[in-house]
């Protein structure tokens, strides 16, 4: 099960089934000139608000053109609807979707606008566009807001134990946590109870693994790269061990679950909690100030970057009639009124994909600050998830096994080796 579907589905807000059209302000049909187009979106009541911010705003400075958007439901019933729509042609001028590996589940060579010399895309970060790239063709702009994978840590624990910054590689990291071990703090938070949650130290490696081999992703999609004989991919399930070993986790890792681990690491009481950003909403506001965010280090000091869970994309399929308001409708999404009309509106969620947006606001959590500011670094690359379809079943099974000493690293890599190869042949996938 993927992580980032795992997540966003427990913060999905549960909505009606039957789909609604909505028009939001603006030219009216009894102009001659204008030309309207449909989008399909997402029917929660925050996403609703954002859909009518941005129609008014594009509206206004595109009075020819008129937005209409649909909604939808979430969650399965989304991707049924999306894929019906695309198959029988009857797909909205516009829509949200999916970005990732789940995006080739909809062929989209066969079914969506090829964008990739869109001028727009010059202001899209570079580490986005892997995420709705198809056989070297772009097909999507960033929708949303980009997620970090990396190690929340608590200021004033590392200030206690003596430690004055952020460790730049796993070796520092370590070091640190026996530090903070002997000023008697959990180093690391271990929330095993949520086996999803052990994944973090070996799925946020990935922009290690990735500047270690960048074809990495493509070989081990092509079944030519393995974890347990990569050694740059090795490291993720060593890293759990080496944790386990150092006897740097909490002595209830086995037991404790996700809500602890955010507690604690706010309290801090744990120090450092491996984990996606989305818990920054989950912080008490009195520790808003006192929880930073960081990249999970590797073994280059000066090459700390951040595995980033993608937003996702919005694309325009080939059925549209109006593929003209349709461009200037996604170069609009892709703009800073855009992002700009999106924080104004539903507040600062997390940093865009997009170069030219405005510059976080003042207040915000500090972790919240230390994500947008290693997304404006550049130096990040999509989860591996983003770019290849595999990734078994019992991984999360497997991180606790590693993670509390049940099986060793190496092990742990051969048995999740091998958890995938019935998913890839499912897949279809050749050479599998």
């Amino acid at each position: 099960m993927r992580l980032m579907s795992l997540k966003r589905g427990t913060l999905a807000i549960a909505a009606g089934a039957s789909a609604l059209a909505i028009a939001f302000g603006g030219v009216t049909p009894a102009d001659a000139a204008t030309t309207t187009i449909t989008w399909l979106s997402d029917n929660s009541p925050s996403a609703i608000k954002q859909q009518q911010a941005l129609v008014k705003v594009f509206q206004k400075a595109n009075p020819t053109i008129k937005v209409v958007v649909h909604t939808r439901p979430g969650g399965a019933e989304a991707d049924n609807l999306v894929k019906t729509k695309l198959a029988t042609g009857t797909m909205e001028d516009v829509f949200n979707y999916n970005s990732g590996a789940l995006l080739s589940a909809i062929n989209p060579a066969k079914t969506l606008v090829d964008l990739t010399k869109e001028k727009w895309q010059k202001n899209v970060y570079d580490s986005f566009k892997p995420a709705v790239t198809i056989g070297g063709k772009v097909f999507g702009a960033p929708w949303g807001t980009a997620m970090g994978g990396g190690i929340y840590y608590n200021t004033k624990s590392f200030e206690k134990a003596g430690i004055s910054s952020t460790p730049k590689t796993w070796a520092e990291l370590i070091a640190d946590g026996k530090k903070l071990k002997a000023a008697g703090i959990d180093a690391i938070c271990g929330t095993f109870g949520d086996s999803w949650t052990s994944q973090l130290f070996l799925l946020a490696d990935f922009y290690n693994v990735n500047a270690a081999d960048k074809n990495f992703a493509k070989n081990y999609t092509n079944n030519k790269a393995k974890y347990a004989t990569h050694p740059a991919a090795l490291a993720g399930f060593q890293h759990l061990e080496e944790a386990y070993k150092a006897g740097l986790y909490n002595a209830d890792a086995s037991t404790a679950k996700f809500n602890d681990g955010v507690a604690r690491v706010a309290s801090g009481k744990c120090a450092m909690y491996p984990m996606l950003t989305f818990a920054t909403s989950g912080l008490p506001a009195e520790n808003l100030q006192d929880v930073g965010f960081m990249a999970q280090p590797g073994t280059n000091a000066k090459n700390v970057g951040l595995t980033t869970w993608m937003p996702s994309g919005f694309y325009i399929p080939k059925s549209t009639k109006k593929l003209a308001a349709a461009k200037k409708f996604l170069a609009f999404i892709a703009s800073k009124k855009a992002t700009d009309t999106l924080v104004k509106t539903t507040g600062y969620e997390g940093p865009y994909m997009t170069k030219d947006q405005s510059a976080a606001p003042a207040g915000i959590p500090k972790a919240t600050a230390d994500l947008a500011a290693l997304i404006k670094s550049g130096k990040t690359v999509p989860a591996l998830e983003f770019i290849s379809p595999i990734k078994g079943p019992n991984l999360p099974n497997l991180c606790v096994q590693v993670a509390t000493g049940q099986v060793s690293a190496k092990d742990g890599a051969a048995l999740y080796d091998q958890d995938v190869v019935a998913q890839a042949q499912q897949l279809g996938l050749k050479g599998w």
